[in-house]
């Protein structure tokens, strides 16, 4: 039996598993990793590098690593050109990603790592269970859920019947590859959104390329204010014991499909060049006929593409719910109004079940899904471990 499991191996559960073994919290014989891919931030990788992201939104503090100013020294002694980018010191994407790597090599969670999925999660008499998919099981007397909202795409009603299509993907689909010609249409207004329509924008055998989104862009350098990363607004936030209300704050916090301002222009670029068309207005119709996908807005206009790529985020739904149902009617684990997890300080949800990312929101607050709210998560897990 292991002394800690840990479920997802993304940029949270890394960035806890790294400090539990930095901190000597754990040995690596104490500590797994269960993720369905075959090495740490996958997923991150995999979806960031497909959009063309070149430098991150957060600033240069915001790492995996315990020490801030480890990413600032890491660029250093490997001498990268242009490691950070405009007024808070935004780093490349490659480094943060290689540095990152790095940090789990030096910690040892690559020793502790395990390729599988979770189908089943129970509580045991001295611990808990978990079933993988090749109907192994693995023990543990703590586990921290740490999975990514990522793993269910959010489908507009109109286009989810076109969910088998394999001219529509959507960004999170690591299964879908992203088309290399004809006539694209990207729907999203948010970074995601934004990265690839200058990516595909750029790709000379793609004839054209058309980005639809609800709202005109909105413009914001961060996720959510940065006084919810300290006593400025999280004072507020945990006097407030309504859990309605906190989920209500975490909506109104979050700058969801913003973009920068250096990305703002990016876009403007290449629509002043012809080679973007950006439309705002809400979709009432998609029809698709002989390979051809024809768009409806509201208001009449109507586009044609050969491809659908959407970049709208993902489902509004708690992650892992399919096997996190069972165990919430069993122990009978406390949730808020919106399905979410009620826990204490510590981030324990009951009995040695600890939660990280998106499920410790409604504690931690908006930057809960974030790079810096991994590091908060990592530190509340540690202090009490």
């Amino acid at each position: 039996m292991y002394k800690w499991m840990i479920i997802g191996g993304g940029i949270q559960g890394s960035c806890v598993a790294s400090r539990l073994l930095s901190e000597k919290k754990v040995t690596q014989e104490e500590l797994i990793i269960i993720d369905p891919h075959a090495e740490p931030l996958e997923r991150w990788r995999h979806t960031t590098g497909k959009i063309g992201m070149d430098y991150l939104r957060s600033p240069v503090v915001h790492h995996l690593d315990t020490n801030p100013f480890s990413l600032k020294q890491y660029a250093s002694k490997h001498d990268y050109a242009a490691s950070f980018r405009g007024q808070y010191k935004r780093p490349r994407l490659d480094m943060f990603n290689e540095h990152c790597l790095d940090l789990m090599e030096e910690t040892g969670v690559m020793n502790c790592w395990k390729q599988g999925t979770v189908n089943r999660l129970s509580k045991t008499k001295n611990g808990w269970e978990v079933e993988l998919d090749d109907a192994s099981c693995v023990t543990s007397e703590k586990v921290i859920l740490a999975i990514g909202v990522n793993h269910v795409p959010f489908y507009p009603e109109c286009m989810d019947k076109y969910k088998k299509e394999e001219s529509i993907t959507h960004v999170f689909d690591m299964n879908h590859q992203l088309p290399d010609s004809g006539d694209v249409i990207i729907v999203g207004g948010g970074m995601t959104a934004g990265h690839l329509a200058c990516t595909l924008s750029s790709n000379k055998n793609i004839q054209s390329v058309h980005l639809i989104k609800r709202h005109p862009f909105r413009i914001n350098r961060f996720d959510s204010d940065p006084g919810w990363l300290g006593p400025k607004y999280m004072d507020g936030y945990h006097n407030v014991t309504s859990y309605k209300d906190r989920r209500l704050m975490i909506k109104e916090a979050r700058n969801r499909g913003s973009v920068t301002k250096d990305l703002y222009k990016k876009i403007k670029k290449y629509e002043r060049n012809g080679d973007l068309k950006v439309h705002t207005g809400d979709i009432k119709d998609m029809i698709e006929t002989n390979g051809r996908f024809r768009l409806e807005l509201q208001g009449g206009k109507v586009l044609e593409g050969s491809a659908v790529v959407l970049a709208t985020g993902a489902d509004i739904k708690m992650p892992g719910k399919s096997w996190i149902d069972p165990v919430i009617k069993e122990m009978n684990l406390p949730c808020a109004p919106c399905g979410f997890p009620v826990v204490s300080k510590s981030l324990e949800w009951k009995q040695g079940l600890y939660v990280a990312g998106a499920l410790a929101e409604l504690e931690i607050g908006p930057v809960a899904r974030n790079i810096a709210g991994a590091r908060k998560v990592s530190e509340r897990i540690t202090q009490f471990a």
